[in-house]
Parts: structure tokens; sequence; C-alpha cells
């Protein structure tokens, strides 16, 4: 019954850290500049990773590669944020300006405006 549980809460966990990547995901293809589709990724793919990792730890049922996946867990969420910075930092220094005002996405099959 032990064993059940653990795989249950191992999956759960596993579940829960693809969504959340795939949150960030989505957000990268559908925000409409760099700095928000950085911001998109690096918010739930640090966190989506360090909580799949901590599922796969809970189903690996060895102490050692658990403690391994730990570490990779917090090494992945202590750097994400520095990534994320040193990226925008990147964007920033090579001129890319973000968006400024209110933006309006594009509708399907709707007329372009023409200069």
């Amino acid at each position: 019954m032990l064993e059940f549980a653990r795989m249950v809460a191992g999956g759960v966990l596993v579940a829960l850290g693809l969504a959340l990547i795939i949150g960030g995901a989505i957000g990268g293809l559908r925000f409409p500049d760099f700095y928000t589709r950085l911001h998109a990724a690096r918010a739930a793919d640090g966190v989506g990773a360090a909580v799949f990792l901590a599922g796969l730890a809970v189903l690996s049922g060895d102490a050692g590669i658990a403690l391994r996946l730990f570490v990779l867990g917090v090494l992945i969420v202590a750097l994400a944020p520095i990534i994320g910075h040193l990226s925008a930092n990147a964007a920033h220094v090579g001129g890319l300006a973000p968006l400024v005002g209110r933006y309006k996405a594009p509708r399907p099959g709707a007329q372009r405006d023409q200069p």
C-alpha cells in the first residue's frame, strides 16, 4: 500500500511539473515580445523542472538517486533566474527594445493596415 501511495504522489508531481513546463512553452509562443516570452519561460520552466525532478526523486525508490535529483532541482531553481537575467541583459545591450504601449493581438483572418 505504501508503494502505491509513493507511485501516485510521484506521478502527480511529474504531471504537475510537465503542466508547468507546457504552460511556459505556450506563454513563450503566445506573448508578443522577447522580454515577456522570457518571463513566461523562466518563471514556469524553473519551477516546473524542480517539481518534475521532485516527482522523479519520489519515484526512484533509491536514496542516492533521489538525492542527486534533489541537488539537480536545487541547481535549476538557483540558476534559472540568473540565466533569465543574463538573457534579458544581453538582449537589452544588443539594442532589443520592449514593446511600448498597449498591445493588440492580430485576429485570424483580419486585414492588416498597410502603411
